[in-house]
Formats: C-alpha cells, structure tokens, sequence
C-alpha cells in the first residue's frame, strides 16, 4: 500500500514536472469551477488593484532608490516580493475551510500579539519614522500591528457570533470587545508610539460595535476611553502636537517642517490636473515629499494621472467595499458576516484616513493606503485578510452549486 501510494505522488509530480503550464491552467479551472460572479469579481479587482499599486510604487520609489542602492527598481522588486507572497497566501487561505479559519483565529490573535510586544525586546524592535512598530527578522522587517488588525477582526468575531442576541450583557458583548479589541490597539500605541494604526483599529471596532447592534450607551463608554487616550497621547508628544497645530495652522505653522509633507502633497495634487503630468513624471518625487512610496502615495497618483486617475482608485475601494457588503449579507454564518464586516471596514477606513491626511482633512497619521503604498507588512496583511473574505464566499458558493445540483 504505501508502495502505491509513493509511485501514486511519483506520477503526479512526474505528470506536472512534464506539462507545468497545463497543470497550473487545470488548477485554476478546478479553483474557480464552482465559484459565483461574485467571487470571480474580486479575485479580479483585487488582482488590478494589486498591480496598479505595484506600478506606482516603482514610479514613486525608482528616485529614492537610485539614491540609496543605485537600482531604479530595488524598491520595486521588493515590492513585487511581498506583493507574490501575498497573493499566494489569500490563495492558501481562500482554499480553508469557514470553520477552519474560526479555530485558528485565536492562535493567530496571539501570534501578532507577541509579535507586537516584541518590538519592546532589545535587537529586535526597530524605530521607523518615530515609531518603533517593527520586528527586525534579519531578512526583512516586519510590522506586526498590520497583523493585529487582522488577528483582532477574526477573534472578534469568534466571540461576538454566539453572542448577538445578548450584546446588552457586558459579559456578553462589551466585555470581549474591550479585552479582544480596545487594549490591544491601547497596546500598538503605548509599545509603539504609533497613533495612527491604533486610531485605524479603535475607529473600525466602532462602527463594527454599531452595525451588529451593540448599545449606544457601551459604545460611547468606549468612544470616551478613546478620545481621552487621543488627548493623553497628544499631549505628551512633541511631534504629535506638532502635527495637530501644523494641520490646524493649514499652511500657516510656525514649527519648522510639521507640515512640510502636507503642503507639498497638495502641490502635487494640483499640479496633476485632469490627466495628470505622465507617468513616472512626478517632480514631487524628487525629494520633496518624505516617504512619497508609502503614506503619500496618493499624491504622485493624483500628480502623474490626475483627477481622473485618482477617482477610479476611489471606485476601487467604493467597488471592493459593494463586494465585501455583499459577501458579508450572503454568508452563512455569523462569524462569516462579522468577520467580514470588520474586515471591509479596516480596508475602507484606512483608505480614507490615508486619502484625508493627503487632502489636508485630517493631521498626519502615517497610515498607509492598502494595496497600494509600498510595505511588505500592510500588503501582505491585506491580502491575507481578503482570502479570508473569498473562503467565506467559496464556502457559500461551493454549498449552493451542492443544493443545485441534487
């Protein structure tokens, strides 16, 4: 038997070593066989989303990288990396099981945790922009809060499920969230220092709170913890505060270079115009923006394909929002619904939060526009996030094509 089943594996990688090209097309024709227009849709959003991220990051970032390795594409090609790694993880968690997911999603939860507090172990934790919000791995660098947010949605929503009929029960409701949700984001800021990751997590917990029908007592117990830890964290920052006066200011501050970023990605802005000055034409890139690639990548999209192309990157994330609503009202369970929700609204929020900063509507928070800034760490937790939402539709997909054909 176990001879069989060695010259069984024997032919089939024999089979696929032979007609590489034809297996990987017959993979995919058995992935997608029996899955909806829905799931298809955002397997192809997703996918273009993807792509124009890659494209203007190599366009933002091929400057900063001649000055800094002498390779217009070394950002690039580490970008493309993580941007394959992604992809094949959404592909390996697409293919889970609902139930699968929902058991693991503690253990998960844990594992950013410790990662997260593991920014505080000497040689391990890194400082970047103010924030030391990075595990330094040797090989790369990682940023474990991007995970969090992931690691707190899921469990959430483990706990929340069996539990929506009595969300007026502190024990019940409030209580999870306060432990599962509200401390770890109180966690990323005071280990980290960075407030605008924490604001992303406290802001979709919120409206997550909401929409499944929390109290609105309980909620604004929790908005009030909130906006107090806000004041504290302002207050006892230099650079905060100084980042709040300069928006407030709007051009006008006196503290050298608070909103040097702000200004001059309003210029960008303007200077696009309706079609914008061409790609990889952005003279804003030239050093005039700090981190162009990362939290202002808006910017050089608005400078180098104009007003035009920076709607449709709001359409995308209007579209993907429509795509995910809509898997959330069609899942089969609680925790597919909840999971997807929160999910939805890390994506949307963070987008907004990003495009706001860039348009000079909110202070600067340093978060980055998912799919799109450069960031192994955010990309990869994004798409992972996203095959959590095509498993959930799969699994309904593959259940209705089941009762169809009996």
């Amino acid at each position: 038997m176990a001879r069989t089943a060695a010259k069984t594996r024997n032919s089939t990688v024999g089979g696929f070593s032979r007609n590489p090209i034809r297996n990987v097309i017959t993979w995919f024709d058995n992935y997608f066989l029996h899955q909806s227009k829905l799931f298809k849709w955002m397997m192809r959003l997703i996918i273009f989303m993807v792509a124009v991220g890659l494209v203007m990051v190599l366009s933002a970032s091929n400057v900063n990288s001649i000055k800094g390795t002498g390779d217009a594409f070394a950002e690039f090609k580490q970008q493309l990396l993580y941007a394959i790694i992604g992809l094949v993880a959404m592909l390996i968690i697409s293919m889970r099981s609902v139930e699968t997911i929902q058991k693991y999603s503690r253990v998960f939860f844990f594992i950013a945790l410790g990662a997260q507090l593991a920014v505080l172990l000497p040689g391990f934790g890194v400082s970047v922009g103010g924030n030391r919000n990075w595990l330094n791995l040797g090989f790369a660098t990682v940023q474990p809060s991007e995970f969090l947010k992931l690691g707190i949605i899921l469990v959430l929503a483990t706990l929340l499920a069996p539990n929506l009929d009595r969300l007026w029960d502190f024990a019940s409701g409030a209580k999870h969230v306060l432990f599962w949700g509200f401390l770890p984001a109180i966690l990323v800021l005071a280990t980290a220092g960075d407030l605008g990751t924490a604001a992303v997590m406290v802001s979709f917990i919120f409206v997550l709170m909401y929409l499944i029908g929390m109290p609105s007592d309980k909620i604004m117990v929790f908005v009030g913890l909130a906006a107090f830890a806000l004041f504290v964290a302002s207050v006892f920052s230099a650079n905060r505060m100084a980042r709040i006066l300069a928006f407030f200011a709007q051009g006008t501050s006196t503290v050298d270079g608070a909103d040097w970023q702000v200004t001059h990605g309003t210029w960008a802005l303007a200077s696009g115009g309706l079609f914008g000055t061409g790609l990889g034409e952005s003279k804003m890139k030239w050093g005039w923006i700090p981190e162009v690639e990362n939290d202002f990548i808006f910017s050089i999209i608005g400078e180098e394909v104009g007003l035009i192309g920076a709607v449709v990157i709001l359409f995308c994330f209007f579209l993907l929002a429509r795509f995910l609503r809509q898997v959330s009202l069609n899942s089969k369970t609680d925790f597919g619904s909840i999971a997807v929700t929160g999910i939805m609204l890390w994506i949307l929020i963070q987008a907004l939060v990003n495009i706001a900063v860039v348009l000079h509507l909110f202070p600067v928070l340093g978060v980055p526009l998912p799919l799109f800034s450069k960031g192994g760490s955010s990309l990869v937790a994004v798409l992972m996030a996203l095959g959590v939402v095509l498993a959930i539709e799969r699994d309904r997909s593959t259940t209705s094509k089941k009762v169809r054909s009996r």
